[in-house]
């Protein structure tokens, strides 16, 4: 006997978890906790005998943590993982900080710490692959440090690395050797899309060695809130779910444009000579006029694919609404409001934009921004 649609629509009605963390099973966000295909969902349910047959289901990060060693990000709203935050200040533990340098200002978690109370924190500074590669690590490590300050954050050590290259596993094993058998736990924390989850598995393969694997009998059990992963007999690395940062222009473009935004090589600095009442545009993402009496110098970071153009700051906004998704890509996934500010610039200054990228500044100057309502920016020494 198999169950019915009927039988079956009762199971899913009631509840269904996850026998790996506990989630309630959903079919519509891959995103987020508890995701199982709508499809292997219903075919297992109408393989049980009886509805009171118990559920012996993994949703989808689960699976392939137990079957291949992955481990799939997973997002949270800042409320329920400011609460996991929390928890580490009762703990003697170590935390590791992963920070976004493509993004910093947009992966940087506010009052983090507060949270964790008198624990060690080391900055991981990824995606350094993308940077140009003139760019000094060292140079710009002590600049993120300066940047973590800023936020009153005074971490024991930064580390600079690309979590998708193969040895960052190791090399961020070896940075922060000193701690594992003095910390029994370990916590990896950042937003979504930071790399967390990346790096936790490159740690993976590199505890592994050469030709063997890390049984799932490593991995004691998850929950929604964390992976526990031991590292030594004295030390567990425990992964946590990404906090969701709303204002990262990310969260308001289709995933099909995400290669406007997410850089996946180096990006090529682009320079403009720009006179007065000019403007760049960020695609359809929004613009920046320049209001300087002189000619000024500037140098943009954003994604190889996004187009920057220059035009005529008499004729942005009308430019701007006849062109956009037109020439100019990407655009906006729903209808947003947009603001203006004007903002004075120094020498040697960025303007980033949250989840975009930064325009570097040579000249003093003074800018209007024109920004979808909700995307955050910030004015900060240059990073490069």
């Amino acid at each position: 006997m198999t169950l019915n649609n009927d039988q079956i629509q009762q199971i899913l009605d009631e509840g269904i978890t996850c026998i790996g963390c506990g989630s309630l099973f959903q079919t519509t966000n891959p995103d987020q906790a508890g995701y199982i295909k709508a499809s292997k969902l219903h075919d297992y349910l109408a393989g049980l005998n009886s509805p009171d047959d118990p559920i012996d289901l993994l949703c989808e990060r689960c699976f392939k943590l137990r079957h291949y060693n992955q481990i799939q990000p997973v997002a949270l709203e800042s409320g329920h993982f400011q609460k996991i935050l929390s928890a580490i200040a009762d703990k003697k533990a170590l935390v590791l900080y992963l920070i976004d340098l493509f993004d910093v200002s947009g992966s940087m978690i506010n009052g983090i710490s507060r949270f964790i109370g008198n624990n060690p924190i080391v900055i991981v500074g990824n995606k350094a692959d993308i940077l140009p590669k003139s760019v000094k690590k060292h140079k710009l490590a002590d600049w993120l440090q300066r940047e973590a300050k800023k936020q009153g954050l005074q971490a024991v050590k930064t580390v600079i690395l690309s979590a998708d290259k193969g040895d960052a596993g190791e090399t961020l094993l070896n940075e922060i050797n000193d701690y594992l058998d003095n910390y029994p736990e370990i916590y990896v924390v950042g937003v979504t899309n930071v790399g967390k989850s990346t790096l936790i598995n490159q740690i993976i393969k590199a505890l592994s060695g050469s030709g063997s694997v890390i049984t799932t009998s490593r991995f004691p059990g998850t929950t929604l809130d964390r992976i526990v992963i031991p590292l030594t007999e004295k030390t567990a690395i425990i992964d946590t779910p990404g906090i969701i940062h709303a204002s990262q222009m990310t969260h308001i473009v289709s995933p099909k444009d995400y290669k406007y935004l997410l850089p996946n090589k180096e990006i090529k600095a682009r320079t403009f000579q720009l006179q007065s009442g000019q403007t760049i545009f960020f695609g359809g993402l929004g613009w920046m006029d320049f209001l300087n009496r002189q000619n000024i110098s500037i140098t943009a970071y954003f994604e190889n694919n996004l187009l920057l153009h220059r035009g005529k700051t008499e004729k942005s906004s009308d430019f701007f609404r006849l062109q956009a998704g037109k020439t100019l890509l990407p655009i906006t996934e729903s209808v947003m409001d947009w603001i203006s500010q004007e903002i004075k610039i120094l020498p040697g200054q960025d303007v980033a934009i949250s989840g975009l990228g930064w325009v570097t500044f040579r000249n003093s100057t003074t800018i209007r921004l024109h920004l979808p309502k909700g995307v955050a920016f910030s004015v900060r020494q240059a990073e490069i």
